[in-house]
């Protein structure tokens, strides 16, 4: 049997660090300085954080272009990045639909609707904190993203043959 496929040693390593669980995760969304003057104190940033129901934890990338060496093209990496340009997260929507009214301000402080105006990056960018907990709720592993805002909310629909809670995708 191979040293590398012992079903034992798989089973001790089990048991000691356990695994990571995809339900088990926590996302923060501090407001940035432009709507952080107390329109979302208190606690509407901690019911949004409580209502992310998914997250993409982003990934990294690794660019590669051809190398020509001789008559061979070798590939080679030459740049690294995140997986895409973009994060969704899916929030449930509560009665008083918090998170759809933190993101619309936040998007519409970001640019004017009516004047077009631009806010400076600075203003409107913030950091989303994103945490994998164990069991017991203890952070296991964290990813910070800077300078994220969000791009889009995406379209919640509504029917009367469904009885299930919306949902809204934002992107950042």
């Amino acid at each position: 049997m191979s040293e590398y496929h012992n079903i034992n040693d798989f089973v001790a390593q089990v048991k000691e660090s356990d695994f990571a669980r995809s339900n088990r995760f926590e996302v923060l969304f501090p407001p940035p300085p432009i709507i952080a003057d107390g329109r979302f104190g208190g606690d509407k940033p901690k019911i949004i954080s409580m209502m992310v129901e998914d997250a993409i934890f982003p990934g990294l990338l690794i660019g590669t272009r051809p190398f020509r060496i001789n008559n061979l093209n070798d590939q080679r990496a030459n740049a690294i990045d995140l997986n895409g340009d973009s994060i969704t997260f899916t929030f449930l929507c509560d009665t008083s639909w918090s998170a759809k009214e933190f993101f619309e301000t936040w998007m519409m402080s970001t640019i004017d609707p009516y004047s077009r105006y631009v806010t400076y990056p600075v203003d409107y960018y913030s950091t989303i904190e994103l945490y994998s907990l164990d069991n017991e709720d203890n952070v296991i592993a964290s990813w910070i993203i800077y300078d994220a805002f969000p791009r889009s909310i995406a379209p919640v629909t509504v029917s009367s043959t469904n009885a299930q809670v919306l949902r809204m995708p934002v992107t950042f």
